[in-house]
């Protein structure tokens, strides 16, 4: 199974308030989208993601400066390319260390501010951070507070869980 999938990227389109139009699954396990563009089919989480966000309102979420724009095409390079298969248990942990070890130093992915990269991530590692058990949240702390950062945000977190990061919880 793959995590960069049709649900996921509904939900972000959700959040875009976009129409993503007919999506499947190609053969190489990368979503497919006809409709999003005038009479051609885009296929990629990441190009997906980007042609969404460039046809929203939501434009500066593909980053306000040249950094922040190339920390967020970065971020979900990595999304479809890393994170995508963290649902496997020898991938799991690599990519939350990695990302753990990005978010000691930032708030977000792309930086100061919240970029789409940060709300495609929340949704892919949703399932993964919804049954890590305390010590493993404790020991990715910059990803459980970068997570549970995101998921007060309603229109991010949808209909998804509420997942407890309580750091008081994680130190008992």
């Amino acid at each position: 199974m793959v995590l960069c999938n049709v649900d996921c990227v509904k939900r972000i389109s959700q959040y875009l308030d976009v129409i993503p139009g007919k999506m499947h699954m190609s053969e190489n396990n990368v979503v497919a989208m006809s409709n999003l563009l005038k009479n051609q089919t885009v296929e990629g989480f990441s190009t997906i993601v980007q042609a969404m966000t460039n046809s929203s309102n939501l434009k500066h979420l593909l980053g306000d400066d040249p950094v922040s724009r190339a920390l967020t095409q970065q971020w979900l390079e990595y999304a479809s390319v890393c994170a995508n298969y963290a649902d496997n248990s020898a991938n799991t942990k690599r990519v939350l260390k990695e990302l753990n070890n990005f978010l000691n130093t930032t708030t977000y992915l792309g930086g100061t501010k919240i970029s789409v990269a940060d709300i495609s991530l929340y949704h892919i590692l949703h399932p993964i951070m919804r049954d890590l058990t305390p010590l493993e949240k404790k020991e990715f702390i910059h990803m459980s507070r970068w997570f549970e950062n995101l998921q007060q945000d309603e229109k991010i977190r949808q209909k998804l869980e509420l997942i407890n990061l309580n750091i008081m919880y994680m130190h008992l």
